[in-house]
């Protein structure tokens, strides 16, 4: 199955359409959007536009080229948002005369699941949190890299408790066992460490000792790495 019927069809479900009102948007018939989600023909740039306007979501997404849904057009306008509420922070901290030592990262209203996973609708900056400079050039993180989200579930406690605030290095693309990683699969995004079975194939681990409730899993060949887990509360080796 290609990597367009699968998007197809995961959007279109989780938004509640059925085959014959997405054929209805894009001026095609229930029969074709099945043959697509099935992976047995594709959709003509016309319609393949229709679907993506229709599902709110970019054509380059549905396509496997981009890991984020959003269109390229709310990206643009999202991150000049982002951009403006952070130099806002930063002014507002200079006029009331605070020593300017650290940097801000941005805070997502994201939860990516410990646990079996969470679908992301909403990925927006909606504020700054401060980190001091010497810190993060100890750790080799740069601010506009990094990302602050919330963890939900409990898969990977003791180390992150459910509603943990992590730190999470977008740059960092490259997997080490043993090391935490937010991951996007087919269910959303989940956190998980890093592991290799005895084949030598990736693993998804989780920290809970309960294993019969959070069993390791195979890493997805199509999930990809969103950042490496690099803070909650402590530093991460």
């Amino acid at each position: 199955m290609t990597l367009l019927a699968k998007r197809l069809r995961l959007v279109r479900t989780r938004q509640g359409l059925s085959q014959e009102q997405l054929g209805n948007r894009t001026a095609s018939t229930k029969h074709l959007i099945s043959q697509v989600e099935q992976g047995r023909c594709g959709l003509t740039n016309p319609r393949l536009f229709s679907a993506a306007q229709a599902l709110g979501v970019s054509v380059d997404y549905l396509f496997g080229l981009a890991d984020d849904p959003t269109p390229s057009h709310q990206l643009a306008r999202e991150l000049t948002a982002a951009a403006t509420r952070i130099r806002d922070l930063e002014d507002q901290q200079a006029q009331a005369g605070v020593t300017d030592d650290g940097d801000f990262i941005g805070v997502a209203p994201i939860a990516p699941a410990a646990g079996s996973g969470a679908f992301v609708e909403d990925e927006r900056i909606i504020g700054g949190l401060k980190f001091r400079r010497d810190w993060l050039r100890k750790l080799g993180l740069n601010a506009r890299d990094c990302c602050i989200l919330r963890v939900m579930g409990e898969s990977m406690e003791p180390t992150l408790v459910d509603g943990a605030t992590i730190l999470v290095n977008l740059a960092r693309q490259r997997r080490r066992v043993g090391r935490i990683y937010v991951v996007r699969t087919e269910d959303g995004l989940i956190v998980k460490r890093a592991g290799k079975g005895p084949a030598g194939a990736w693993q998804l681990v989780s920290d809970n000792p309960d294993k019969q409730t959070w069993p390791t899993r195979p890493w997805p060949p199509d999930a990809p790495m969103i950042g490496e887990v690099k803070w909650t509360a402590r530093t991460l080796p």
